[in-house]
């Protein structure tokens, strides 16, 4: 404490003489100042005790922005980008330029009203500038493996972190518009994301996040006004033709996250994407991603499937739709119960994008990310199933292409359909005569296993089930498939299915009996 206390006071000592001293002399004496404060900072574990931080803060961000604009002013982009580099990574008699970072990195740390005098020094609207030229501009390496220094490496942590400590205020979003760069760098990742500094795109990425995320009325009116979503998306069907699907997800989800984040204060973002195309452009991308996901999900892929999901509660009015409750149904099911919660979908065109996924695609990641975020939807408000089935119809639908997915999204999809019956209490008749033709038709055997597992877990469930699945001439379907079984096993005596069929054959075979079982116990007309 007596060190910072020694500080304090040659702190105030400056700023007495500041005012009196020509620029030049002043800048000396603050950066003659810096590294004793650093200095000080390293010896008490972090810890900073001085009572004229805010001033501290705004000097030295003020003069780290004059130097950056001294830097950039009158030079060509690349020039700009190098002289920044040497500024920030300056050793040695010269590192006037890592001295300021190095303070402000520090200080942006400390409290909230240190960061709003960091932030009117007019450093946000100076740092994107560095930021889109770091990004737009690789910078030539000398080196054939293309690996980033140490020095590289610390300037660029601590330059993030500056951004991202500025960029979640919204008073920090505010004075970035100054420098009109934010819809160039919203446009440059969806235009040159093949030409950009690779060691510079995540690091950018979780910039603009943030500045998304803390989006107020003025940035969202500034971002219309330069038609940057639009741009970004006319940029992007390009980049979807050419890029490889990971990295083109890579630089659609930024553009999503200012529409959906957006939308809690104007709905004008998600206007100009939904009038120009955004949903066929998340659908073709998408689509580009079967066959990427071996294990797991590509977090890009997931962003946006998860964005995708959001969007579908983003609507002004609420669905008008009426469809019959086909009636017989379970005694506590009461539609009128099943209120909004206001999380209801409202959206049909980015719901869409998410059946027609399923639609057009075999690939198990993604379909099964599908099934998972409609049981989201529906969780999100109970409602929704209704809305959906009475509208896009998509789990109706996707019982009929069910039997052509890969065996884990047939029984992710029949356990959706269980959870209409276990979760809504509510008998979906349309559904379970489809399903019941599909185990009819029992094209894929281990559909049709799956299948009547799950209308078997049905009839355990309530004694109804048995009614509707008799009534439905389940029974008499499953005795004439038992028949039929019987006959090829008779005929093919003393030869071998291959041992996958051979084992699915037996499950069904023995599922069916369990069910022509649980159909006709209690039944008059079956004993």
């Amino acid at each position: 404490t007596l060190q910072w206390e020694t500080l304090g006071r040659q702190f105030v000592e400056y700023e007495q003489v500041a005012p009196f001293l020509i620029p030049e002399e002043q800048q000396r004496r603050l950066l003659e100042f810096l590294p004793l404060f650093l200095k000080a900072w390293e010896q008490s574990a972090g810890v900073i005790v001085f009572p004229n931080i805010q001033l501290l803060a705004s000097e030295v961000s003020k003069l780290l922005t004059k130097e950056i604009k001294r830097n950039l002013n009158g030079k060509p982009a690349e020039e700009a980008r190098l002289a920044l580099e040497q500024l920030l990574q300056q050793k040695g008699e010269a590192e006037d330029g890592r001295l300021l970072l190095k303070s402000v990195y520090l200080l942006s740390q400390t409290d909230l009203k240190t960061m709003w005098n960091i932030i009117g020094s007019g450093l946000p609207a100076a740092l994107m500038q560095c930021l889109y030229l770091f990004f737009t501009f690789p910078l030539k390496k000398t080196s054939d493996d293309g690996e980033t220094s140490e020095d590289d490496t610390q300037t660029q942590e601590m330059l993030v972190k500056i951004m991202l400590n500025m960029y979640r205020e919204e008073q920090g979003v505010e004075e970035l518009l100054a420098a009109d760069k934010l819809q160039s760098l919203i446009i440059a990742t969806a235009s040159l994301w093949d030409q950009c500094s690779h060691s510079w795109k995540v690091p950018t990425g979780r910039v603009l996040r943030t500045i998304s995320k803390a989006q107020t009325k003025n940035s969202i009116v500034y971002l219309q006004a330069v038609d940057c979503i639009k741009i970004a998306i006319q940029n992007l069907f390009k980049l979807a033709d050419t890029l490889p699907a990971c990295d083109v997800c890579e630089a659609a989800s930024i553009v999503l996250c200012f529409v959906k984040d957006s939308y809690p204060i104007s709905s004008v973002l998600l206007t100009e994407f939904e009038n120009n195309d955004g949903y066929q452009l998340l659908l073709k991308i998408l689509l580009r991603c079967e066959g990427l996901q071996q294990n797991e999900g590509d977090p890009y892929l997931d962003e946006i499937l998860d964005m995708l999901t959001c969007l579908t509660t983003c609507g002004k009015t609420e669905l008008k739709v009426s469809g019959n409750i086909v009636h017989p149904q379970l005694p506590h099911f009461d539609f009128e119960r099943t209120r909004s919660s206001g999380m209801t979908v409202k959206n049909l065109q980015a719901f869409q994008v998410l059946q027609s996924i399923f639609q057009k695609s075999n690939d198990q990641y993604l379909c099964g990310r599908i099934l998972a975020a409609i049981d989201t939807i529906w969780a999100w408000d109970t409602v929704n199933f209704f809305l959906l089935e009475w509208t896009l119809q998509p789990i109706n639908q996707f019982t009929d292409i069910i039997h052509f997915k890969p065996h884990p999204v047939q029984v992710q999809f029949f356990r959706l359909v269980e959870s209409i019956v276990l979760d809504l209490s509510y008998v979906p008749h349309e559904i379970l005569k489809k399903v019941q033709y599909l185990i009819k038709e029992n094209i894929v055997p281990f559909c049709t296993l799956t299948a009547l597992r799950c209308l078997l877990s049905m009839t355990k469930k309530d004694q109804l089930f048995s009614d509707i699945f008799r009534d439905s001439g389940l029974l008499g379907l499953l005795l004439a498939l038992l028949r039929k079984q019987a006959k090829i096993l008779r005929k093919s005596a003393g030869t071998h299915l291959p041992g996958l069929e051979e084992g699915t054959e037996k499950e069904l075979n023995a599922v069916m009996l369990k069910m022509v079982a649980a159909l006709t116990v209690g039944s008059v007309r079956n004993t």
